[in-house]
């Protein structure tokens, strides 16, 4: 029945074993998400750590806005050289080597700001560790995503990868949203903390440089006997122009970035409306089921319903529980637990399937153009997604300045500011997510066409042979 079909007695063909990826591999893929998203979840509480050291939440958005011109030059500069760069031993596994020592690196650093130092010194401090980590998250970010593409091009592999890795995601929420809040001040501050779970992290990204093995890579080389292309950077802006799809995916979330000013208040709302930092890690406890039954949700709905359609309707129930929550406000903390606990459920399906998409966007970007531009297209996707988190934090500190905050650590707050934080968060979110959704109603690949596009551009099947079978035109 074709390459991509389980056989009814269990046996593949040739063609399946070898896109088949190992358990093993698996496992180490999972391993380094978690890893590599705790320094993530870490970047999450940076505006915290910022205002608790004393810089003002005006000068956090400096900061911010001011690396983010280095992130927009960045990405697409290191998505051109991994297009360009082929190493001996793979397209993206020695970029991930060089990951497990820079990201941490950069991630402690960037938390170990002298206390006693003056103001200018830490802010230089900090937009230099600042500019340093995303450079460094770049190098681990665009491998890891697009090594899916260069271990096997069967899309249930794929699938099945990027859901184990998602699943490792939520893992790695649970340390920065559970555990560092509870231990946090135990373990003597920012800096020790930062410290400690960069070491563990580091670890748990190690595997996957020893495991990996690229597949598609390798069978390419053979087929090109040797031979690698190379592009222009006019090649590759066409490649992302023509890539609507992908473009269309990135760019809802980058409006809503530009509405949602809570998206970076977590610790803030635990202080001031639920009463005391710990709460967040309470709160966030009673989310770890649903957000586990939920990535499972994902997965077995996946199996039978296109993965998009998944997304988008758990999109629609994330939205209509953010309104609920609002009308229902944070004094009762019991209403509050539950509605945060249900959220957990279309969370869980986001986590597992938010970069599903990215390798569909791919194989659409080679179907239209011929250009194999793994690098750029995942540097584009690793370039929205920190643009989205400076564009959250920019917009977000601003805020906190417009509604009367006062930075360091233990200031009491002016009368009447945990009700405006807590309005200006969920009124943020909820026309956020209203804007996501209209946008992405554009977005129409599916994964039946994907699967086709897919065994074309590996010359499995001729151009009109995949268009004959597709859902969509494109």
């Amino acid at each position: 029945m074709g390459l991509f079909i389980i056989k009814s007695n269990n046996e593949r063909t040739d063609n399946e074993m070898e896109n088949a990826v190992t358990k093993r591999e698996k496992i180490s893929y999972g391993l380094y998400f978690m890893g590599q998203n705790v320094f993530y979840g870490l970047i999450g509480y940076m505006t915290t750590y910022f205002t608790d050291i004393g810089i003002t939440a005006a000068l956090v958005a400096i900061v911010a806005l001011i690396t983010k011109v280095w992130d927009a030059i960045n990405d697409p500069i290191f998505g051109m050289i991994m297009d360009k760069v082929n190493f001996k031993k793979g397209k993206f596994l020695p970029w991930l080597r060089i990951s497990v020592i820079a990201i941490p690196v950069a991630t402690i650093l960037l938390f170990t700001i002298p206390t006693g130092i003056p103001m200018m010194a830490k802010i230089i401090w900090a937009t230099l560790a600042y500019m340093l980590w995303d450079t460094a998250y770049t190098l681990c970010d665009v491998p890891i995503f697009g090594i899916v593409t260069t271990m096997t091009i069967d899309q249930k592999e794929r699938i099945s990868l990027n859901s184990i890795g998602r699943m490792f995601v939520i893992f790695a929420g649970i340390v920065t949203g559970i555990v560092l809040p509870l231990v946090r001040q135990r373990l003597g501050g920012w800096a020790t903390t930062v410290i400690v779970l960069s070491l563990l992290s580091a670890v748990m990204m190690i595997p996957i440089c020893l495991f990996a093995k690229e597949r598609v890579i390798e069978k390419e080389r053979v087929l090109d006997e040797g031979a690698e292309e190379s592009y222009t950077l006019r090649d590759m802006a066409e490649c992302l122009r023509k890539n609507k799809y992908l473009l269309i995916f990135f760019a809802a979330p980058l409006i809503s970035s530009l509405l949602n000013v809570g998206a970076n208040w977590g610790l803030y709302v635990a202080r001031y409306c639920l009463g005391g930092e710990e709460a967040a890690s309470y709160v966030s406890m009673t989310v770890i089921i649903p957000t586990l039954i939920g990535a499972v949700m994902a997965v077995e709905l996946c199996k039978k319903y296109d993965k998009f359609k998944v997304f988008y309707i758990s999109y629609v129930f994330a939205l209509l529980l953010g309104i609920v929550r609002f009308m229902a406000g944070y004094e009762n903390m019991t209403v509050y637990v539950i509605l945060n606990a249900l959220g957990g459920i279309p969370l869980g399906i986001a986590v597992i399937l938010q970069y599903q998409f990215t390798p569909d966007c791919y194989e659409y970007g080679q179907y239209k153009t011929g250009l194999k531009m793994r690098g750029v297209t995942f540097a584009a996707q690793t370039f929205f997604t920190k643009l989205n988190g400076a564009i959250a934090t920019a917009v977000s500190v601003f805020a906190l300045t417009l509604i009367g905050f006062r930075e360091g650590e233990g200031v009491v707050q002016a009368a009447g500011f945990a009700d405006k934080l807590w309005t200006c968060s969920c009124l943020g979110s909820i026309i956020g997510g209203i804007c996501t959704l209209l946008i992405l109603r554009f977005y129409k690949l599916n994964d039946h066409d994907v699967q086709l596009m897919a065994k074309c551009n590996n010359g499995e099947i001729s151009r009109e042979e995949a268009e004959a079978q597709m859902i969509n035109q494109y």
